[in-house]
C-alpha cells in the first residue's frame, strides 16, 4: 500500500513539474528569454525557484510596458479607420470644416484615393467611353459615372493620379501654392487679409486708435475650364504607354491654364482674377520703356517692398524661361557667375512658359514679368473632378476618336500684400 502511494506521489509531483515546465516555457517565451530553461529544470527533477524568480522579474517589466504598446496600437488602428493625413488650413469659407489645402502628388492621391477600392486608369476609361473593350472595373465606374450633360466624371483615385501629374508641370504648384477642393459648393466665401491692425498704446480710459479693415470678404465662383484632344482608335487599344501618356497630357493642359489665369487672369467672366489683377497686391515698373532684368538686386528690392508691408518673407518667384536663364547665367564683370545673395538661396525660383515675353512697355515690345510673394497665401479652388465625353462625329472620318474635358476651378489670393509683380523686364 505504502508502495502504491508512493508511486502515485511520484506520478503526481512528475505530471506537476512537467505542467510547471510547459507554463513556464510559454511565459519564457513570450518575454523573449530561453524556453528551454523550464524544461531543463523539469527534466533535472527539481525547479530552481531563484532562476524562477529572475524569470518573472523580466516578466513582469514586459508586462509594464503593456500599456503604452496599447496605446500605440490604438492610435495606428484610429489612423487607418480615419483614413491618410491631409494638411489643412483653417481659413473661414462658407461650408463645415477647415478647407483643404493640397499640394503635393502625395497629398492628392491621399486625399483623392481615399475609399476607393482599386485604382482605374483613365486609359481604362477612355476607352470605355469610347465603346471599345476595357475592365470590367472601368464599365463599372461607368455605369455610375454618367451627368446630365452626357460627360463621364473621372472616379475620385483616377482624379488624383492626373492632379499628381499635374504638380511637375505647375509653376504655381511648385511655388507653394495649394489646390483646395470645394466638394459641391457653387461659391465659397474666404476671408482675405486686407491689413494688419495698427496697435498704439492709450491713456487711462482713452480712445482706442482706428486702424484698416483687417479682413474682407471674397467669393470664390469656380469657372467651367475645358480642353478638347483626339486619338487614334489603333492607339488607344494598343499602345502599352497609353496610361502615362494620357496623365501627361490631360495634366499638362490643365497646368499650363490654371497657372495663366493663377498669375495673369483678368477676372472678367468667365475668366477667374488673377495675381496681376487682383488688388492689394504690389505692381513694381520698370521704368517707361521696360529695362533689362530681372537680377539679384530687383528680386531683393521687391523684399523690401513686401516686407515693409509686414507681410510674409516670399518663398519664391516666378518668371519667364527666358528671365530665368538670363538669372542663372549672369555674370559680373570679371565674367564669373554671379553669387546668389544667402538672403535669396531659400528663395524658389520657378519658369513658367506662361509668363509672355512680348508685353509692350512705351516704346519695348518684349517685356515680361516677375511674379515674387509667399505663394502659400494663394489657392486653386477646385469644385469638382474632371469629367471627360466623347466627341461622336468629329474625327470619325479619320479613325480618330475625340474627347473634352471639363473641369471647374477659380482662383484665390487670400494674403494679397504678400505677393508684388514687376513688369517691364526686357
Amino acid at each position: 500500500m505504502k508502495d502504491r502511494m508512493k508511486q502515485h506521489l511520484t506520478h503526481t509531483r512528475v505530471c506537476l513539474l512537467i505542467l510547471t515546465a510547459a507554463l513556464l516555457s510559454a511565459v519564457w517565451l513570450s518575454a523573449g528569454l530561453d524556453p528551454s530553461v523550464p524544461l531543463m529544470m523539469a527534466s533535472a527533477g527539481a525547479v530552481d525557484w531563484a532562476t524562477v524568480m529572475k524569470g518573472l522579474d523580466k516578466i513582469e517589466d514586459k508586462l509594464h510596458q503593456l500599456p503604452e504598446l496599447a496605446d500605440r496600437v490604438l492610435t495606428l488602428e484610429q489612423k487607418a479607420s480615419a483614413g491618410p493625413v491631409v494638411p489643412m488650413h483653417t481659413k473661414p469659407a462658407d461650408q463645415d470644416g477647415p478647407v483643404l489645402q493640397l499640394r503635393s502628388a502625395a497629398d492628392f492621391k491621399a486625399y483623392y484615393r481615399k475609399g476607393e477600392e482599386a485604382r482605374i486608369g483613365v486609359d481604362e476609361l477612355l476607352r470605355g467611353i469610347a465603346g471599345m473593350k476595357t475592365t470590367e472595373r472601368a464599365t463599372k465606374a461607368l455605369s455610375v459615372g454618367t451627368d446630365t450633360a452626357g460627360g463621364h466624371a473621372v472616379p475620385r483615385a483616377t482624379f488624383g493620379d492626373i492632379m499628381a501629374a499635374l504638380v511637375p508641370n505647375s509653376a504655381l504648384l511648385q511655388a507653394g501654392a495649394s489646390v483646395d477642393p470645394v466638394g459641391d459648393a457653387k461659391s465659397i466665401t474666404t476671408a482675405i487679409v486686407n491689413a494688419i491692425p495698427t496697435a498704439a498704446w492709450r491713456q487711462e480710459a482713452g480712445a482706442i486708435a482706428e486702424s484698416d479693415p483687417t479682413f474682407r470678404s471674397v467669393v470664390a465662383t469656380p469657372q467651367s475650364l475645358s480642353f478638347r484632344f483626339k486619338v487614334s482608335r489603333e492607339l488607344l487599344a494598343d499602345a502599352p504607354n497609353m496610361l502615362p501618356a494620357l496623365e501627361l497630357v490631360i495634366a499638362q493642359a490643365l497646368a499650363k491654364e490654371l497657372d495663366r489665369t493663377g498669375l495673369r487672369g483678368s477676372g472678367t467672366l468667365p475668366e477667374p482674377r488673377g495675381l496681376l489683377n487682383t488688388a492689394g497686391v504690389y505692381t513694381i515698373g520698370s521704368g517707361p520703356n521696360g529695362s533689362a532684368g530681372p537680377g539679384y538686386d530687383t528680386i531683393l528690392s521687391v523684399f523690401d517692398d513686401i516686407l515693409q508691408a509686414n507681410a510674409p518673407m516670399p518663398t519664391a518667384a516666378v518668371m519667364a524661361p527666358r528671365s530665368w536663364v538670363r538669372l542663372m547665367s549672369a555674370t559680373d564683370t570679371a565674367g564669373q557667375p554671379k553669387q546668389m545673395p544667402k538672403a535669396l538661396e531659400a528663395l524658389q525660383m520657378v519658369h513658367s512658359s506662361q509668363v509672355p515675353i512680348s508685353l509692350t512697355v512705351g516704346t519695348s515690345n518684349d517685356c515680361s514679368e516677375l511674379y515674387v510673394g509667399d505663394f502659400t497665401k494663394m489657392s486653386l479652388m477646385i469644385r469638382e473632378t474632371l469629367s471627360l465625353q466623347k466627341l461622336d462625329e468629329l474625327y470619325a472620318e479619320t479613325g480618330q476618336i475625340g474627347f473634352i474635358g471639363h473641369l471647374r476651378a477659380d482662383v484665390c489670393v487670400w494674403y494679397p500684400s504678400a505677393f508684388a509683380v514687376v513688369t517691364g523686364l526686357r
